[in-house]
């Protein structure tokens, strides 16, 4: 991380610390690739008609099984990251969710994850769920709750992350952001073949503004910001608007965000549960 900054170690150092001090960064949260659990992910972008039902809407929404996550943008645009089995369920899940905030627009994308085809192992359950809430665990504790080394603790967890089959995420609280906005661009490409270009100079352009990028899916890209103020945001969009290949674009200043991975670490449940009952059947 210094080395791509040009920065010192101490100074990266002070400032993760500082993140972690003022709230904004709350913790990490481990995603094992959804192939492996049966299911599948999507993000929603919408507005609440009417803006001033959100807050109550927010609150339903976290009540929906399969929400992973709420993004409460300025104004009354909200955003969802759900989780689904099949697409006949999720069709039944996206018409509630916009009946339940009577939304004109919805958009949705796909998160694709790459192809994970190891087959974990008890064990491999097992330290999959001693780090599920604190992903940052010492191999000592994981290896005392799991009972086995922390050598063999070391090697599996290096084989899953070298497999794609475990991820973990950073979990900030935006409110407790100061100085700076978090702001969410979304493009939709005009056709498949614009996308590589189109992503390549989104990021040449924005690259000291950005956190985080998702451009594995063939028919969008989202791009996490830091921006300094709402004329900042609405020149970034002009821009890329103006860029051959785009389809659609929006963005969306993210004013707080809601995480509710409950239903996702009961699927990690119901593995480590299914492997327990295989081997007490041999």
């Amino acid at each position: 991380m210094a080395r791509k900054l040009q920065v010192d170690e101490v100074t990266v150092r002070n400032r993760i610390k500082r993140f972690q001090q003022s709230g904004f960064l709350k913790g990490w949260q481990l995603i094992v690739n959804p192939r492996l659990l049966g299911v599948s992910l999507a993000q929603l972008w919408f507005d609440v008609r009417p803006p001033s039902a959100k807050d109550e809407l927010v609150r339903k929404l976290g009540l929906i099984h399969g929400v992973l996550a709420i993004s409460d943008s300025y104004g009354s645009s909200l955003a969802l990251v759900i989780m689904f089995e099949s697409e006949l369920a999720a069709k039944k899940e996206f018409e509630l969710i916009a009946r339940m905030s009577n939304a004109q627009n919805l958009a949705r994308a796909n998160i694709p994850f790459p192809v994970c085809t190891i087959e974990l192992t008890h064990t491999d359950w097992r330290i999959i769920k001693a780090i599920q809430t604190n992903p940052r665990q010492s191999y000592s504790i994981i290896s005392r709750e799991v009972g086995t080394s922390q050598k063999t603790v070391k090697r599996r967890l290096r084989r899953m992350i070298q497999e794609k089959a475990l991820f973990v995420i950073p979990s900030w609280n935006p409110r407790a952001l100061d100085g700076a906005i978090i702001a969410d661009l979304v493009v939709f490409y005009a056709n498949p073949g614009s996308k590589t270009d189109l992503d390549n100079r989104i990021v040449s352009r924005f690259d000291a503004l950005l956190v985080s990028t998702r451009l594995s899916d063939i028919e969008h890209g989202f791009f996490n910001l830091l921006i300094r103020n709402i004329s900042e945001a609405k020149e970034i969009l002009v821009w890329v608007n103006e860029q051959p290949g785009v389809g659609k674009a929006f963005i969306e200043l993210v004013q707080d965000r809601i995480e509710v991975y409950e239903s996702f670490n009961e699927r990690v449940d119901k593995k480590l549960t299914e492997a327990s009952m295989s081997i007490g059947a041999r």
